[in-house]
């Protein structure tokens, strides 16, 4: 009901903040009063009314700029602007309305004429909410389907790289079964070798489907990136030396403790800089030097960026266009699909960006960007977030 909603008054003149307190709260409102655009504009933070009742006349800051900040500012936008200007004076009413004012009042005002203008601003307010609500609502579900879509896209086109995964199994328990009857050392080994490399490709696929499709936040913490992308880097090594590739890290020294959720930006991290050396092996150029570079960078607004570059076979602009979009896999069966999809949930999951640049033959450069997260805000929207 608008009857209770807030109302900010802010007005340098006493007689008219008094007055207009009593007779709002004689209507069911909620009141609170500025006496200046400074401390108006404070109120706003704290009380976050539904409508502000602003006069253009007041010290420090006058009514044009508050209604201009809140206007400019995506927290307050929404927020009816009823301004009160001096009768007559045109361009003041002009002037309210460039600046964003929703509506105006002359001074001195008739009750009567502003308490519906009060009435009809709050179901509006709320009205708008309400939208906004059902349209975030709407885009969540959107997600949700469209993530659904994709796991159900991604299970029907696994036939390949399962048919693989059975393949191997049971190659493996024929040789091992062979070595164990034979006693033959090598078969049994060999068979060995094979089944635990493909229970370790079933679990991989398990988790990443679980990973894709949970719908959880980021359990923020206090870490170092510099920490992170090195234990990635240390966990993928053999790999890389096996396969003749060479992890060059490019870490920033002034990269301080930040807040993310550090086991899933490794995950992220990990799916990087794992496609990166595949991109080396699938790389026809066998002379080349392969190099796989993780590079860490603390930007100017606290941002962190990560970017995974190699110089293996790259992509064109077609692939470019499939990585992020649904089941996707250049590994001919040896890879689930999943794990750049992943890697884009994780990044978006912390509000944040990732790019990529690529050329044939030349190679790609995957970019994660982490936008500066406050430790006490993010700290108060989980203790609130656990209250209700």
């Amino acid at each position: 009901m608008t009857s209770k909603a807030k109302i900010l008054i802010v007005d340098d003149d006493l007689d008219s903040v008094e007055l207009l307190t009593k007779r709002l709260r004689a209507e069911g409102y909620h009141t609170s009063e500025a006496y200046d655009g400074e401390q108006a504009l404070r109120q706003v933070e704290e009380y976050r009314p539904d409508v502000v009742i602003l006069d253009i006349k007041m010290p420090k800051i006058d009514g044009y700029e508050v209604c201009r900040r809140l206007k400019s500012s995506e927290d307050t936008r929404l927020i009816p602007i009823i301004m009160l200007t001096v009768k007559r004076k045109v361009p003041d009413k002009v002037k309210g309305l460039d600046v964003g004012a929703d509506d105006y009042i002359p001074k001195p005002f008739d009750y009567r004429e502003l308490s519906p203008r009060v009435r009809y601003w709050a179901a509006v307010k709320m009205e708008v909410e309400e939208r906004v609500r059902r349209i975030k609502r709407l885009e969540q579900e959107l997600i949700d389907s469209e993530r659904l879509a994709a796991i159900g896209q991604t299970v029907a086109s696994l036939g390949h790289y399962m048919k693989n995964i059975l393949f191997g199994l049971k190659g493996g328990f024929y040789l091992a079964s062979t070595g164990s009857k034979e006693n033959s050392t090598d078969s049994l080994k060999t068979g060995w070798e094979m089944l635990e490399r493909n229970m370790g490709r079933i679990s991989d696929l398990v988790l990443d489907l679980l990973e894709y499709s949970r719908d959880l936040e980021p359990e923020y913490e206090n870490c170092f990136p510099n920490e992170i992308a090195n234990e990635v880097c240390e966990h993928l090594g053999a790999k890389a030396k096996e396969n003749g590739v060479e992890i060059i890290r490019d870490f920033d020294p002034s990269l301080q403790e930040v807040l993310l959720d550090p086991k899933d930006i490794h995950r992220c991290l990990l799916n990087l800089v794992s496609n990166a050396i595949d991109a080396c092996l699938f790389d026809p150029d066998e002379e080349k030097k392969w190099v796989v570079h993780v590079r860490t960078v603390s930007e100017n607004d606290g941002a962190v960026r990560f970017e995974v570059s190699d110089n293996g076979c790259g992509m064109d602009e077609d692939v470019k266009k499939k990585l992020f979009t649904t089941f996707f896999s250049t590994k001919e069966g040896r890879g689930t699909g999943l794990g750049l999809l992943i890697a884009q949930k994780i990044v978006q999951e912390h509000d944040g960006t990732i790019t990529v640049e690529s050329q044939v033959g030349r190679g790609s450069t995957f970019t994660i960007r982490l936008p500066h997260r406050d430790g006490a805000t993010q700290g108060a929207m989980v203790n609130e977030g656990h209250q209700t």
